[in-house]
């Protein structure tokens, strides 16, 4: 029979769609779903269903609500098997099965273990010419030569694959039959089935359902396990394989370990796994379950009012708090923003200040310029920048920068103690600085990179890492105050006194960050890595879990952000602004004959 070249490409497109479809549906061992196309080539493929399912035609309901909770074990009797493959028991009994000797007959009795009966290759000369290592649909040319289509199935079959065969969750047709297959039981029309289920589950109201953000999907796209015997004990769904995770800015670290329901499904209540300490959701008293479909964020801080409130019980402070703006970026995984008062505000007195010390550095005399016009000194500065950067020069500006600015040379030619007590205070801010940098863009690439291992502060490299630097600063910050307090009896008449105001500033935002950990780990409930930060996990043992924590958290998280803006503040004011000019002092000098030094001999200039 001739048949046409478009029915042709029909029939193997779908062909091809049913082979890809039976990677994606769960095993067949445990699934109400089937290939047709899988089955027809299998050992079974001409078998009707009643042949071994017989006693559902018996049933005056199917499936039965009770039945979808049990395990594929409690339907199969190994008899079902043995009326057709008699031969199997004869065979156990003389220790071989198949082409293979056994030596333990009792775990045999189970088919099901070893065998998938809708997909089980046709054996011996009844093969159909196909071969055991390929998938059966690779291989439908082995009969089907000429493209055409498969046999029509018998009636008991097509009543069967009515419901039971496997559908496309991308196809219009197909989704809206998933989605009747699972109304079935779930929905709320007065159905037997519908009626048995509401006494266990809420059902679904149809009507509510369609105003759901994901109405229009096959309920399988969410629920892939949901054709499993063991219905009731499906894995969470994870919202992550089609929606990438929020970037810092919206989780920032201490979400990490909120699931997306907690904040984003509707009728739910958050609470904390004492097992995994992560945050996870419960319903409460739902007689809808159309309600647990509403994915979707109130308006305003709503939602985060679902655990920031006074006296919770779920880790989270008793405020609203904002992320960690673009000023927390050299200590933190912070975001490119600027959320609140504190940081708004600090950094327009530190741009101030900024603009007052270039106004005064401009009111001297710049070589090469004639002018004493501020404005075009500013302009030839960044002309006079513009094309270092893009000539050779720029090799030895990176070079000098490296040397001078990064290991600091210079300073350990003149003290090695100070450059040791320096390195305890610059380097750990370096190391947090790049961590948090990487960390965050990182995070946009989406979940299941090493970024947001960065961010997680229960992550033990990660603990470990900023405790450590944070020690580190701390021990900067004594040492230096002492060296000063004895540098003081030796120090010449018209000195400038030790910046020990920035030494404050640095030494307060470390000890109240330390004392913030602490009672994070406290609230948390103490995390199984909560060791690895050794410092916070310390401080944590200062306090006790009680329901005034939350608000005494979040004072001191204001204390902690108030520090680091006067930090940012004073910097242009201060001994601090030696961070922005040795830089620029070092670069200038790099490319300059007239400052350059002789490596050989530093003392020497060229």
């Amino acid at each position: 029979m001739a048949f046409s070249t478009s029915l042709i490409k029909k029939a193997a497109c779908c062909l091809l769609a049913l082979f890809l479809l039976s990677f994606s549906a769960p095993d067949a061992q445990a699934s109400w779903l089937l290939d047709p196309a899988g089955f027809h080539v299998s050992a079974h493929g001409q078998t009707a269903c009643p042949d071994c399912h017989g006693d559902v035609a018996d049933q005056q309901l199917h499936p039965k609500p009770a039945n979808v909770n049990k395990q594929e074990k409690a339907f199969f009797k190994a008899d079902q098997c043995l009326v057709c493959h008699d031969e199997v028991m004869e065979n156990l009994d003389q220790g071989v099965h198949g082409a293979g000797e056994i030596k333990n007959p009792a775990e045999y009795q189970y088919c099901l273990k070893c065998h998938n009966p809708h997909t089980q290759p046709r054996l011996g000369g009844n093969r159909m010419g196909t071969d055991p290592d390929k998938a059966p649909q690779e291989q439908c040319g082995a009969c089907h030569k000429e493209a055409s289509a498969l046999p029509p199935l018998s009636v008991e079959d097509a009543a069967c694959m009515t419901c039971h065969q496997t559908r496309n969750p991308e196809n219009p047709e197909d989704i809206k039959h998933i989605q009747s297959l699972c109304l079935h039981c779930h929905g709320n029309s007065g159905a037997d089935a519908q009626v048995k289920t509401g006494r266990h589950i809420p059902l679904m109201d149809k009507t509510t359902y369609a105003h759901t953000p994901h109405a229009a999907m096959a309920c399988t796209a969410c629920h892939q396990n949901a054709a499993a015997f063991g219905h009731n004990r499906q894995p969470t769904v994870d919202c992550a394989r089609c929606h990438l995770p929020h970037n810092e800015k919206a989780t920032h670290d201490a979400h990490t370990g909120v699931s997306c329901q907690a904040c984003h499904l509707q009728g739910i209540m958050p609470f904390r796994d004492a097992a995994t300490t992560t945050l996870r959701w419960k319903t409460n008293n739902v007689k809808d379950l159309s309600i647990l479909h509403q994915m979707d964020v109130s308006n305003g801080d709503n939602s985060c009012k679902r655990c920031h409130f006074a006296g919770n019980t779920l880790g989270a402070a008793a405020m609203v708090l904002p992320a960690k703006s673009i000023l927390c970026m050299p200590c933190h995984t912070a975001t490119f923003s600027l959320n609140d008062t504190i940081s708004i505000v600090s950094l327009l007195i530190f741009l101030c200040g900024m603009v007052l010390f270039i106004s005064v550095f401009l009111t001297g005399t710049m070589t090469g310029v004639s002018s004493q016009n501020p404005v075009v000194k500013l302009l030839h500065a960044l002309w006079a920048m513009v094309q270092a950067i893009f000539s050779p020069k720029i090799f030895k500006i990176a070079q000098a920068l490296f040397w001078d600015a990064f290991l600091q040379r210079r300073l350990y030619r003149r003290s090695p103690g100070r450059w040791f007590i320096h390195g305890l205070i610059f380097y750990p801010f370096v190391v947090r600085f790049f961590w948090g940098l990487t960390a965050l863009l990182g995070s946009l690439w989406g979940q299941g990179n090493p970024a947001w291992d960065m961010i997680n502060k229960n992550h033990p490299l990660t603990a470990c890492l900023f405790d450590l630097t944070g020690i580190m600063i701390l021990s900067g910050i004594l040492l230096a105050w002492i060296r000063g307090v004895i540098g003081k009896r030796n120090r010449a008449v018209g000195t400038p006194d030790q910046d020990r105001v920035a030494l404050a500033l640095i030494g307060g935002i470390v000890i109240i960050g330390f004392l913030l950990e602490g009672m994070r780990i406290v609230m948390t409930g103490q995390a199984a890595n909560a060791a690895w930060s050794f410092a916070g996990y310390g401080v944590s043992l200062w306090f006790e879990p009680s329901r005034g924590l939350p608000e005494v958290y979040s004072f001191m998280w204001y204390i902690h952000a108030a520090l680091t803006g006067a930090f940012i503040a004073y910097i242009p004011f201060s001994r601090l602004l030696h961070m922005i000019l040795a830089p620029v002092a070092i670069s200038m000098n790099a490319v300059s004959p007239a400052h350059g030094h002789n490596d050989e001999n530093p003392n020497e200039t060229t």
